[in-house]
């Protein structure tokens, strides 16, 4: 069991790119398009207003979910400007909650666009299509799955009716956030599955 881990870490490590790799690519994403730029600078204005800019790095909130690599049309995904405030809920309880109790983390999908949705079987009124939702992991490789629901189910149990929060305890480190409705899942998206007394 302790080999599987360890070649499936490595196959990760491999396979995800580094912060300056990530960074790069997101500049040439930028410059490919030349009302890109000027609307991330919009939707980083915005975040800053709202007191969530330093949540999670900006670029990660557009970037395109790797979940099915098949399905990746574009590295990032810019959220149509309507939806931008949507994200906002999700990033303060981040930031008031998430973040204390498991340190930084960051984001593996944000927003996804009908095509992608479509593409990976997401659920038809998914909260990533509305820009609600975030699915997080830890930055901090010490924080286990079975770290995440100690930590995380007290507190979605406490906060999460009060602020209308969905959260999700995927396989692995993987988390979802969303701030739609108070609400529970397991790894295989159903409420039985859900790991938090």
């Amino acid at each position: 069991m302790g080999s599987r881990l360890l070649i499936v870490t490595a196959l990760l490590l491999l396979t995800c790119p580094s912060q300056a790799e990530t960074d790069d690519e997101f500049q040439r994403w930028l410059a490919a398009d030349a009302a890109r730029a000027p609307a991330f600078a919009r939707f980083e204005a915005l975040l800053a207003r709202e007191g969530v800019a330093d949540v999670l790095p900006t670029k990660e909130l557009w970037l395109t979910d790797r979940i099915a690599p098949e399905c990746v049309v574009e590295p990032f995904t810019m959220p149509p400007e309507a939806l931008w405030p949507n994200v906002v809920p999700a990033l303060r309880y981040i930031r008031d909650y998430i973040e204390p109790a498991i340190g930084e983390v960051e984001a593996a999908s944000a927003y996804r666009d009908p095509a992608f949705n479509d593409c990976i079987q997401g659920a038809a009124r998914s909260a990533h299509r509305g820009f609600h939702a975030l699915d997080l992991t830890p930055r901090d490789p010490a924080v286990t799955r079975e770290r995440l629901i100690e930590l995380l189910c007290p507190i979605h149990a406490r906060e999460g009716p009060r602020l209308a929060i969905g959260m999700g305890i995927y396989s692995a480190r993987r988390f979802h956030i969303d701030a739609t409705r108070y609400r529970g899942w397991g790894a295989d998206h159903r409420s039985a599955t859900f790991p938090c007394p």
